[in-house]
């Protein structure tokens, strides 16, 4: 057999001589059951094993290299994988100002965000953006889903070596204009992405109320020939709703999905009751590789559609109340319903912070107010955070698979200090519950890659922690 080829290495890994392990008394692996008292051994950019300190250490015991080293680093709280913000614009970290006001309405948010992006210089992007990734590392975020405007903003991610994708905006096109000179500008501004050393590219259609038609036809076929993800605003406003009904869009739908219409805007105008989501369905604009983000006006029918279409939905509450979107989103259906579902932040023009937890905490509230009893509530917010985020950006399977720790997975993680209880299930449910709803603002170490790079008094010894991890 030939060393070299890819399954026999599969099978028979080199001998290690290098390994981190991090152990800690509760490990939450997301793929798996909580592990108590368990380790991570990480080598590499890899997870090697995860689970309890005694099976670890026994099971290293034969793949270690004649004097290889071994560093263990004790935690005394919660291992996570690395959070995933599903929804970012960490270009807009400079204008916070906006997301500390209170506005009457979404269009009055609108105008303030207009009023202070206008007066800003492009040359502010780049550092704006990079300081949002490196608040975000900080709170324990490894990945995210950042959309960019500008491309001074592009490297955000790659910046503090994250994961993720960033995804070109694309909006304020008309059909008119699209073909002629909205293609080859976002030919452009994808090429010069590719030459940042980004991790992942995609693109971003705005929403149904900047674009016309034909950029919403086009876009999905683009992003597919180019094997890049799309990612939309969509059911965030209340023009965006549309009749509260049980029928399917495919039996109700007949008194405008045959019209050749030149923008939703146009069929809203004409008093037709197709909710937004409808009518990119209708364009064929939705699919597995599109995840929406705040789907607030989405009626039962819209989210059967999203299903459907494989479409998963990036939560961003906090960011609905600032910028006055008329309603919370409907988690508890959402929940219920089966929706894949993530949580996002925003960017700091319309949320507090980008502590995708304060978030996490607020939509346990809001499923409980909602209605939603069941008691997996805690652990399906933590698979929001990790997996979940990972599966709308299509990065939950493969060699780099993130928002999990198992073998072989991207060794991405995050430690929490907050009280912890294993005596009993009960306590294990408490703690559990205690992370999703107090766990802003207790990261104190990330790791990225099997590189620590962010250690906030988690760890004694020394360790290639760099604000830079490509310094």
């Amino acid at each position: 057999m030939n060393i070299h080829d890819p399954l026999y290495a599969a099978a028979h890994p080199e001998p290690l001589t290098q390994v981190t392990l991090y152990s800690a008394p509760l490990i939450i692996p997301v793929t798996g059951p909580v592990i108590l008292n368990g380790t991570i051994a990480v080598s590499g950019s890899r997870v090697v094993h995860v689970g309890t300190r005694r099976w670890v250490w026994d099971t290293l015991e034969s793949e270690l290299a004649a004097g290889a080293r071994v560093e263990e680093r004790h935690w005394h709280g919660v291992i996570t994988p690395g959070l995933v913000n599903a929804h970012t614009h960490l270009q807009y970290t400079v204008m916070a100002e906006v997301g500390r006001g209170t506005y009457g309405g979404f269009h009055d948010w609108e105008r303030a965000f207009d009023d202070v992006y206008d007066g800003l210089d492009g040359n502010v992007w780049r550092d704006s953006a990079r300081a949002g990734a490196r608040m975000m590392v900080q709170a324990g975020t490894t990945a995210a889903a950042d959309i960019v405007t500008d491309p001074e903003a592009a490297d955000a991610l790659a910046s503090q070596g994250m994961h993720g994708v960033a995804y070109w905006e694309v909006m304020n096109w008309r059909n008119s204009d699209w073909k002629t000179a909205g293609i080859s500008e976002l030919v452009g501004h994808l090429g010069t992405m590719r030459q940042e050393g980004l991790p992942s590219i995609g693109i971003s259609p705005h929403a149904p109320y900047t674009l016309e038609t034909a950029p919403f036809v086009d876009l999905p076929d683009i992003a597919r020939q180019l094997d890049m993800r799309l990612h939309i605003h969509l059911a965030e406003t209340p023009m965006e709703a549309g009749a509260d009904t049980d029928d399917l869009t495919i039996y109700s739908a007949a008194a405008w999905r045959d019209r050749h219409w030149t923008s939703y805007t146009e069929l809203k105008r004409e008093g037709l009751n197709a909710s937004a989501i409808q009518f990119l369905d209708q364009l064929g604009s939705l699919g597995p590789d599109v995840h929406i983000a705040h789907g607030v006006w989405a009626s039962a029918e819209d989210r059967r559609i999203l299903r459907q279409r494989g479409v998963g939905v990036a939560l961003c509450p906090r960011s609905n109340r600032i910028t006055v979107t008329g309603k919370d989103a409907p988690v508890r259906a959402y929940l219920e319903e089966g929706n894949l579902l993530a949580i996002g932040t925003d960017s700091l023009s319309s949320s507090p912070s980008l502590d995708v937890l304060d978030d996490a905490a607020m939509l346990y509230d809001l499923a409980r107010a909602q209605g939603y009893r069941a008691n997996d509530l805690s652990h399906r917010i933590i698979r929001m955070l990790t997996i979940g985020g990972a599966q709308e950006m299509g990065m939950h399977v493969g060699a780099g698979r993130i928002g999990q720790v198992n073998a072989g997975a991207t060794a991405d993680l995050a430690f929490f200090d907050i009280p912890v209880d294993i005596a009993s299930p009960a306590g294990i449910e408490t703690t559990i519950e205690t992370l999703v709803r107090h766990g802003a603002g207790t990261n104190r170490a990330t790791v990225i890659s099997g590189r620590l790079v962010y250690n906030h008094g988690a760890f004694s010894a020394p360790s290639d922690e760099t604000a830079d991890p490509r310094a």
